[in-house]
């Protein structure tokens, strides 16, 4: 492909604000935004006939962040101009309170000067309107929606064509301003179950624990992480994904730093790792992440909580907390013992998370599938846990959380420290396949750290079906066997390779 130069840009004031949060590397991106905070000030809105007074100071600060975080959302999701995903926006007023963490959006800037006037302006499309419905089920659960927008082709005309096959790998890297959040359950008005955010207490322990994630979302910016399938797979996966009413799983690559999630005031339970667009996607297709280029391994904690629980009892484990539960005499046509380990191990943790007995089986899992009621699927998981018995029903997987939490945290700042980039997944952790032999042990030193036992440390395989179903069962790279240049050099003309290289371009950090 030619080289493309950039498009030409105002000359934008932001060159005297002060703007501490942008990254010197993606200067393109800010040019950009200067260029459309250049415009909303000179804008003249349809409903008045006349241009809003221009902000200085504070407030033009503001609007500078603002522009960029809606630009950014809604570039990051476009992986192929043709099949744009949309970017979610709250527009509820209630939303951009003074207790917020992020005080840099405001209501009156973020929406009603930087959104709408993007709008106007012809460089975001809104495509569906938000909503919340009090009574949406048939239960009286609250059912809602957020707004969607994408960008528009006038938005996506101000990058070169070069710069379009890559826009995720030239925006700078999201990173939530909140990262230590605590979400507690309560009942509504209504008696409905909902989750709220409180304020963080800050304390000795919270400065470290935000030092830390600092320190390791540094190293995680370093690097680029991608799915390696071709583009029309990836379109599809990430049109399947966005389909979700809340949002809640998409495929963002510029969403490569964490947070934690702690479900009380005094940090005692959750405490996971959130965050990485990596975490979103479905367990078939880690086999394809890729960072920097290369293939990465991925090794898991076996049966992490039950470990934990038989240690702190000074009790066995069985080789295998899942399996052997329940041994039918025979399955349903179409239903694998796979299946039955995997709704044993939900179960299994749903009765440890929960306070009280459930009368019900938790959603996802289905006992009738295997000849069974779900007291009956209860009852021979604790009979056959009898030494942990007593922690079912009892809350406790909240506080294995905090468990599994500081161990990875340990697992994760002994590669920061180096720059070295390692993907997080609760009880699994990712890395460069060269570093298999470093991650092995450091894992089981921080398990043995913070539980006081050995841990079983596996090396996660792609399961067979999935691999006859992948593209790259055979081929990897999915090349042709050819020594036509031009069939090889459009074989790699694919989108992960744009990123990889629009990454790499990128200029050292000031």
């Amino acid at each position: 492909m030619e080289e493309a130069t950039s498009k030409p840009v105002k000359v934008s004031k932001a060159d005297n604000l002060n703007l501490p949060w942008r990254d010197a590397r993606y200067h393109r991106f800010y040019e950009v935004v200067d260029q459309l905070v250049d415009e909303l000030q000179e804008h003249v809105w349809a409903k008045s006939g006349k241009a809003k007074r221009r902000l200085k100071g504070d407030g033009l600060e503001k609007l500078h962040y603002s522009v960029e975080c809606l630009v950014r959302d809604c570039m990051a999701v476009v992986l192929q101009r043709k099949r744009k995903s949309e970017a979610a926006i709250r527009k509820g007023q209630y939303y951009y309170s003074s207790e917020r963490p992020d005080q840099m959006l405001t209501y009156s800037i973020h929406i009603e000067r930087a959104f709408e006037g993007l709008i106007e302006l012809g460089y975001l499309e809104v495509t569906k309107l938000g909503y919340f419905d009090h009574n949406g089920r048939k239960d009286g659960t609250p059912t809602s929606r957020l707004s969607r927008y994408i960008a528009s082709d006038r938005l996506l005309d101000l990058f070169t064509a070069k710069e379009l096959t890559a826009l995720p790998a030239i925006i700078p890297s999201y990173c939530d301003p909140e990262l230590i959040r605590i979400r507690i359950k309560e009942k509504d008005d209504n008696g409905v179950n909902r989750k709220r955010s409180i304020a963080v207490t800050e304390t000795a322990e919270t400065i470290r624990m935000r030092e830390n994630l600092n320190l390791i979302n540094k190293a995680l910016s370093m690097h680029w992480y991608d799915l390696e399938i071709p583009d029309e797979e990836l379109g599809n996966l990430q049109m399947r994904l966005s389909g979700d009413p809340k949002n809640e799983r998409i495929i963002r690559m510029d969403q490569r730093s964490l947070h934690r999630v702690f479900n009380d005031p005094e940090l005692q339970t959750g405490g996971r790792f959130y965050g990485g667009w990596w975490q979103n996607i479905p367990r078939e297709h880690r086999q394809h992440l890729a960072v920097n280029g290369k293939s990465m391994v991925e090794l898991d904690y076996s049966n992490q909580h039950p470990s934990i629980l038989y240690a702190q009892e000074g009790a066995t484990r069985p080789a295998d907390c899942y399996s052997g539960v329940i041994k039918p005499k025979h399955l349903l046509d179409g239903v694998k013992q796979k299946d039955l380990r995997d709704a044993v191990k939900a179960a299994f943790n749903a009765m440890l998370n929960s306070s009280k007995p459930l009368r019900q089986a938790p959603n996802g899992v289905s006992p009738s599938k295997f000849g069974l009621t779900w007291a009956e699927l209860s009852q021979a998981i604790v009979s056959f846990h009898e030494p942990i018995a007593h922690y079912f029903y009892t809350g406790a997987g909240l506080r294995l959380q905090r468990l599994d939490s500081d161990i990875a945290e340990k697992v994760l700042l002994h590669f920061a420290q180096s720059g070295i980039a390692i993907l997080p997944l609760h009880d699994s952790f990712l890395m460069h396949n060269g570093y298999e032999a470093s991650l092995e042990p450091v894992m089981r030193s921080a398990f043995e750290e913070v539980v006081g036992a050995s841990p079983k440390i596996d090396r996660k395989e792609p399961d067979k079906d999935d691999l006859k179903a992948t593209l790259y069962e055979e081929n990897k790279l999915n090349l042709p066997v050819t020594d036509d240049i031009n069939k090889l050099l459009e074989a790699v003309d694919v989108g992960h390779q744009h990123r990889l290289s629009a990454f790499r371009r990128l200029p050292s950090a000031l």
